[in-house]
C-alpha cells in the first residue's frame, strides 16, 4: 500500500509529514540534512507497519532537506521535553451497518485502519435503520451489539491496535432529555491513546440509571464536546511532553451520499461553506421532495438535512481547520491498494485508487475543487462504480461572504441604466478600503497606484466580493468595448487571494463560485498574462481562452454558451475591453 502515492500529490505528502516535527525540531533539520542512513531505518520501520511510502521517502536531496519522522538521539533533551505533542482524532457516525454486507464492511474496516496508520485516531458511532414494529428494546441493543461486533472483527483484522465496544460511557442529562454528554470520558480517551477504535452505540443512561436510546446527533455533539475539551492528557508523566487532542474530522457515513445539488449535472455538493451556504442549501433540501415525483424515499432529503445540521453544530464549536466529509460506506470502502489489471488492459502495471477519505486526511480538501465547471468532472469508467468523487460532499464552517452590492434571488449583478455606478469603494460603509488594498497588494506583491486605479473604476465599478476577514477578494467593473452602441461588458478587473489563505482554505473557489452562480451566471471575462502560474487554475474553470495576438495576455470568459462565435458581438468586445485596460500598478514592473 502506497497511501501517500495514491492519494496526495508530492506536496501534500510533505505537508503531511511536517507535522510529526515539534517546531524546534523543524528548524534543526533545515539546517542539518537527515544522514541517508536514517531515512533508510524510517523507510523500513514505516513499511513493517504497512505504510509503503515508496518514492516519497526516497533518500533524495529534496526530501532529506524537508521534514521527515525522526527519532535523533543528539538533540538536547530540553529540546525534546519542551514540544507539545499532537493526538488527531476523527469523529465517524455509520448509518445503517445492518444493511452492509461483509465485504463492504471489510472495505470500510480497511480504510479505517489505513487512517489510524497515518496517526489519525478513530471513534465510530453506529445508528441503526429505524426501529421496526415489535421489535423490543432488548432485541434492538442485541442488534447493536450483533452489527459492533461484525465491525470489532473487521477492524481487528487488519488493525494491530483493534478495536473495542464501548457501551457504559454517555450521559443523557435530565433537564435537557436531548442532549448527551460523555459521563466516564476514560472509557473512550484510554483506548484512543492505545491507538484503538471505540465504538459507541447511540444509549446512555438517565440520572437513574436507566439506559435508553438516544438521538445519534447528540451523542455526535457530546463527542465533539468532550474531545475538543481534552487540552492535555493529565495522565502523561512530567518528562514527557503534554499531549493535546485535535478533532480534525466528522465523517457521516450514509448510504444516502453527499448533499444533493440540482445546479450541477453531477447532483452532488462537492464543498460547502456553512457560513455562507446552509440556510440556502437546508431550505432547498425542503423543497426537493416536492418537486420530484419520482422519489422513491422522500424521507431521504430529511436525511441530508439531519446530516447537514448536526455537522454544523459540530462544527461551530471546532477550530476553523477542522472539516466534515459525507460519503456513502461504498465509496468509503474504495482501497488504496494498488488494483490488478483487467484482462483487456493493453501493457503491464497496477492502477491505484484514491480513496476520498484517505486523500481529505492528508489535504483537507475535496477530490475535485468545487469552483471545476461540472462539464471538467470527469465521470468513472463504470456509472455503477462507487468511486465517483462527486458523491461525497466535503463541509467546514468557513467564511462569510460580502457581496457587494447584493445580488438578487432570482437575477445577477445588471449593468447601470444610465452607464454610470454609484458604487465607490472608498466611500462604501461596508468596505474597509485600506484593507482591500493591502489584500490587493499583498497577493500580487505589487504596489497599487491607488489614486490612478480608483480613477480608472470609478463610476464603473460592477461590485466587490470579500471572503471572510479579507482572506480574499474579487473587484468587476462594467468596461465599455469599441462599440457604437455604448454596451456594458462584465470584466474581472481584480482577483485577490491573502497568501495565508492560499492552498487548501478553499478561498478562491468560494470567491469563483459567488462570481459564476451569483454575480455574473450568464458570463464575464479577464485576462492574464501568459507566464501568470495561476494560469492553469483558469484555464480549469474558464468557457474558454483565446491568446491575443502581438499581446502579453490571455483572454478567459465563463459562460453556458462556452465557445464565442460571434466576431462582431460578444468576441469583438471580450477582445477590445481586455486589450484597452490600462495598467494601475505604481512599482514600475510590468503592466498588468
Amino acid at each position: 500500500m502506497d497511501v501517500l502515492s495514491a492519494n496526495a500529490t508530492r506536496r501534500d505528502a510533505k505537508q503531511y509529514l511536517a507535522r510529526f516535527l515539534p517546531s524546534k525540531l523543524k528548524a534543526k533539520r533545515e539546517l542539518n540534512a537527515a544522514p541517508t542512513a536514517r531515512l533508510c531505518r524510517d523507510q523500513e520501520r514505516l513499511d513493517k507497519i504497512g505504510v509503503n511510502l515508496g518514492g516519497l521517502y526516497a533518500p533524495s536531496r529534496a526530501i532529506a532537506n524537508s521534514a521527515q519522522f525522526v527519532r535523533d538521539e543528539h538533540l538536547p533533551q530540553v529540546e525534546k521535553t519542551a514540544a507539545q505533542q499532537v493526538m488527531h482524532v476523527a469523529l465517524v457516525c455509520l448509518r445503517a451497518p445492518e444493511s452492509l454486507d461483509d465485504a463492504l464492511i471489510d472495505g470500510l474496516a480497511t480504510t479505517l485502519s489505513q487512517l489510524v496508520k497515518l496517526d489519525m485516531r478513530i471513534i465510530v458511532v453506529l445508528e441503526l435503520a429505524s426501529n421496526s414494529s415489535g421489535v423490543t428494546s432488548l432485541e434492538y441493543r442485541a442488534e447493536y451489539a450483533t452489527q459492533a461486533e461484525r465491525l470489532r472483527h473487521a477492524i481487528n483484522k487488519h488493525s494491530e491496535q483493534a478495536a473495542c465496544f464501548v457501551t457504559s460511557a454517555l450521559q443523557a442529562l435530565d433537564d435537557t432529555p436531548s442532549e448527551v454528554e460523555v459521563f466516564v470520558p476514560e472509557l473512550i480517551m484510554g483506548p484512543l491513546k492505545r491507538n484503538m477504535v471505540p465504538i459507541l452505540p447511540p444509549f446512555a443512561y438517565t440520572a437513574i440509571a436507566q439506559l435508553k436510546q438516544v438521538d445519534v446527533g447528540s451523542v455526535m455533539l457530546g463527542l465533539t464536546r468532550m474531545v475538543s475539551s481534552k487540552a492535555a492528557d493529565v495522565d502523561t508523566e512530567p518528562r514527557n511532553p503534554s499531549i493535546k487532542t485535535l478533532l480534525d474530522r466528522i465523517i457521516v457515513l450514509d448510504q444516502a451520499g453527499g448533499i444533493p445539488s440540482r445546479r450541477r449535472s453531477d447532483n452532488a455538493h462537492i464543498f460547502i461553506n456553512l457560513a455562507q451556504e446552509f440556510d440556502g442549501i437546508y431550505n432547498e433540501l425542503s423543497r426537493y421532495a416536492a418537486w420530484d415525483d419520482t422519489v422513491s424515499r422522500p424521507n431521504m432529503f430529511d436525511q441530508h438535512q439531519a446530516n447537514l445540521k448536526m455537522l454544523r453544530e459540530c462544527l461551530e464549536i471546532l477550530p476553523a481547520e477542522s472539516s466534515g466529509l459525507i460519503i456513502s460506506p461504498q465509496e468509503a470502502a474504495t482501497s488504496s491498494q494498488a488494483t490488478q489489471p483487467q484482462a483487456t488492459t493493453i501493457g503491464t502495471g497496477t492502477r491505484r485508487q484514491k480513496n476520498t477519505l484517505i486523500h481529505n486526511l492528508l489535504t483537507n480538501k475535496p477530490m475535485v475543487s468545487s469552483s471545476l465547471p461540472a462539464a471538467r468532472i470527469s465521470s468513472p469508467p463504470n456509472p455503477n462504480s462507487a468511486s465517483s468523487a462527486a458523491t461525497a460532499t466535503l463541509v467546514k464552517r468557513g467564511m462569510p461572504v460580502t457581496i457587494l452590492p447584493t445580488p438578487h434571488r432570482t437575477h445577477a449583478w445588471q449593468p447601470p441604466t444610465n452607464g454610470i455606478s454609484d458604487l465607490d469603494l472608498q466611500t462604501h460603509p461596508g468596505i474597509n478600503f485600506p484593507r482591500l488594498v493591502n489584500l490587493i497588494e499583498a497577493s500580487f506583491r505589487r504596489k497599487l497606484d491607488v489614486e490612478h486605479y480608483m480613477s480608472r473604476i470609478r463610476h464603473r465599478t460592477a461590485g466587490v466580493i470579500i471572503a471572510g476577514d479579507y482572506e480574499g477578494a474579487a473587484i468587476l467593473t462594467w468596461e465599455q468595448p469599441p462599440s457604437p452602441d455604448g454596451r456594458l461588458v462584465p470584466y474581472l478587473d481584480k482577483f485577490a487571494v491573502a497568501p495565508s489563505s492560499q492552498g487548501s482554505s478553499g478561498v478562491a473557489d468560494v470567491l469563483f463560485q459567488s462570481l459564476v452562480r451569483s454575480c455574473f451566471p450568464h458570463g464575464f471575462c479577464w485576462r492574464s498574462r501568459r507566464d501568470n502560474p495561476v494560469n492553469k487554475w483558469y484555464f480549469e474553470r474558464c468557457a474558454g481562452s483565446w491568446s491575443i495576438p502581438d499581446t502579453q495576455w490571455t483572454l478567459f470568459w465563463t459562460g453556458e454558451e462556452g465557445v464565442v462565435e460571434d466576431v462582431g458581438g460578444r468576441w469583438g468586445d471580450y477582445v477590445g475591453v481586455c486589450e484597452r485596460v490600462g495598467p494601475s500598478w505604481g512599482d514600475g514592473g510590468r503592466v498588468g
